[in-house]
């Protein structure tokens, strides 16, 4: 009985460590307001641009067309 108690509270320790490293890591990697507001930006250019390929490439195709 006293081995099973050992094991669990192992493996418990382990699986808090775990959960306490990955907290303490990605909180590193918390994204702040500039960096979300950069990726917006980043994202309005980009669909920007693709809506004027898009209308671009539709002039090339049909403009000769009747």
């Amino acid at each position: 009985m006293t081995t099973m108690w050992l094991v669990l509270g192992v493996a418990a320790l382990v699986i808090i460590g775990t959960v306490g490293w990955v907290a303490w890591r990605d909180r590193a990697r918390a994204v702040g307001a500039e960096s979300a507001a950069a990726g917006q930006e980043a994202q309005s250019r980009q669909h920007r641009y693709e809506v004027e390929r898009h209308g671009s490439q539709g002039g090339t195709i049909y403009g000769g067309q009747p």
